[in-house]
Formats: structure tokens, sequence, C-alpha cells
């Protein structure tokens, strides 16, 4: 930016990451010129205190079909509370854009935003990552062959990890929304089943491993593994091309030659999600995917993870600072325009320890 200057300190490089997440909100007028859809999550608890972040992406943008990218948001909500009730989500979407705007939403379905969406008369689009999660949940919750399966890689991690046969012991699984990570737990398994096959493991890892010789089982891992893969290719098509009747059709094509009953019964609950998104949709290619406020609040997570006591302060700003259209003439204008105090009619304005408070 042409300025004359040594090397800031660590506080004024802050203040300056502070003034360009404040930069990035816009007044309500500047959601009057054309159609949006909201992107809302709230983040695990830091401290006692959860973040509601919603973000607007023009109508648009998502009617191309490709992913959304940092430079496609805009921050509409950034706000700290101990909780989010569905009530609480509704008063702040209104604070912010006539609801008239708001094509449809995306989220999880948690409670609370689903309720919150339904209270605002917004069409709801459950994400896809949560909402084939939940499908493969209603399915494989009380297979026996799959609590035998993920309990017996649990004792293989917790006694194998520090043992001569480590390099074979499965990667641990996350316990919070398992059914959104068996991939990493059945691809290990299908390569385990071909280095036996193969004769490639030793004698002490032949034993640990021998509860895969069953036949069964065998069946039971191959099965899921194909499941799975479907539902991550199917995954990546929406994602890439957005819903549509065109890409509907190609994701259901991947069921094709599955025949099994889990298969069955998920491929028919894959057809009611899509039967719901195709009323939704009315015809356009609309989006289904919530992973890009994912991403934002997995950044903010690195930024604070070396201090876990940091809880959430106006550091949250950061996730704003990084999405939008950043370039060298909108952060000089954000860095000559944001005071740290502002001043207006004789009273103290925002400051961005309050401002998540206030905005």
């Amino acid at each position: 930016m042409r300025l004359n200057l040594e090397i800031p300190t660590h506080t004024t490089v802050l203040n300056w990451t502070k003034k360009q997440g404040i930069s990035k909100f816009r007044e309500g007028q500047f959601y009057q010129h054309q159609k949006w859809v909201l992107i809302a999550d709230e983040s695990i608890q830091f401290g006692n205190k959860k973040l509601l972040l919603v973000l607007a992406v023009p109508e648009s943008r998502c009617e191309h079909g490709n992913e959304l990218s940092y430079k496609d948001l805009t921050p509409l909500v950034l706000k700290v509370s101990s909780s989010w009730k569905s009530e609480d989500i509704v008063s702040e979407i209104h604070k912010h854009i006539d609801l008239e705007q708001i094509t449809y939403c995306i989220s999880d379905t948690g409670s609370n935003l689903v309720n919150a969406f339904k209270s605002l008369n917004c069409t709801h689009i459950p994400d896809i990552n949560h909402k084939f999660s939940l499908i493969i949940k209603s399915v494989l919750e009380n297979n026996c062959f799959l609590n035998d399966y993920t309990k017996t890689l649990s004792s293989l991690r917790a006694k194998k990890s520090i043992s001569k046969i480590a390099r074979i012991v499965p990667s641990n699984q996350r316990i919070m929304s398992r059914f959104m990570n068996l991939t990493p737990l059945f691809e290990w398994g299908m390569n385990m089943i071909d280095l036996l096959d193969q004769n490639k493991l030793k004698e002490e890892e032949n034993i640990e491993l021998s509860f895969l010789k069953s036949e069964s089982l065998r069946e039971f891992i191959c099965d899921t593994y194909q499941i799975l893969t479907v539902l991550n290719h199917i995954q990546k098509i929406l994602k890439s091309k957005g819903f549509s009747e065109k890409s509907q059709k190609e994701a259901l094509g991947l069921f094709s030659n599955m025949k099994s009953d889990n298969s069955l019964k998920i491929k028919r609950q894959v057809e009611i999600y899509f039967e719901n998104l195709t009323v939704k949709a009315q015809g356009k290619t609309i989006c289904c995917s919530s992973d890009i406020i994912e991403s934002c609040f997995g950044k903010f997570k690195e930024i604070v993870k070396s201090n876990k006591t940091v809880g959430i302060s106006d550091l949250s700003l950061c996730i704003t600072a990084m999405i939008g259209v950043n370039s060298p003439d909108k952060t000089r204008e954000a860095m000559e325009t944001v005071s740290i105090k502002k001043k207006s009619n004789g009273k103290q304005k925002i400051s961005p320890k309050h401002y998540l408070r206030k905005k």
C-alpha cells in the first residue's frame, strides 16, 4: 500500500485485521438490489460462549452451480452468546436484511436453525453432509456388524498404538458426528483385507487381524465401503455442480449396480431427500452445501487453538476479514475509514471489542 512504515507490531497488525473484518459488513440497503441465499451455523462451544455466523451469497452466484469461494461471501451476522435459541436467530436476521430478499437458507439440521428459518418463512435447504450422515445413521446405527467392528477397532487402537504392529492400527474416529466420518474406517478395513489375502502381513499382525477373516464381516465391510464411496461421489457432484434435475439424475445413477438391502434403503432415503430439494428448487440450480461456513470456523479454530482459554472475543473478526473481495484498494479503504473508536454525535460508537454485541 506504499506506506513508509517500519515493521509494525503484532498489535498494529491485529488492529488492521479487525478493521478489515468490520469493513466487510454492509448496511441494509446493500441487500436490496438482488436476491440472496443465507448460510448459517453456530460454532462449537468456546468456553461458555457460542458464535453465530450468518453469511449472504447472491442467488445468481449459486445458480452457476460451482463451489462457493470466500470472495462470494458477505457477512450478515457475527455475534456471540452463551446459547442461540431460534427466536434469537430470527431477531438477528431481521435486523440486517429484508426477508423478501432471501430466496432460501442453508444450514445443518439443528433444531434452533431449522425452527428459526421456519419462523422467518424462509425455505430451508439441509446441508448435504449432515443429511447424508442422518441417512447413514438411520440405516446402520443398530447394525450389529458395525457395532462389533467399531468396538474391535477401538480396542486395537488402545492396545497396539505404540506396539511393534502400530503400522496397521486404524486412525482415531471422531466421537461427535461419527456417522459423517465412517469412510476412513472402511478404507482401512478394505486395505487390511487386501493385505491379508496377499499374505503381506507379519505373523503378529495376522493374529490381530484374524477377525477380518469372517466372511459375513467381510461382506458387510465391502458393501458399506461401496455405499460410502457412492455417497461421497454424490456429494462431490452436488457440491461442484449444485442440485438440479441433471445433477440429481447423475447422482442417482451411481446406485445402479448396488442391490444389497442396506444400499437400497439408503438409495430410497436419498431419493426422498432429492424429491424435497426438487420441490424447493422450483426448476433452478441451488446450492445444498454449507461447507464454506465450516471452512470459516475451521480457520478460526486454527487461529485460536494455541490459546484454548481465549474464548470468543473480537478476534473472531478474523473470520470476516478473510471473506469477501480483498484487494490493496479495499484494504487501504478499510484502514482509512474504519477507526478503532469512532465518534458519532459526541457518543462513542463501536470498537472491535464491542462490535460482536452491538452490530
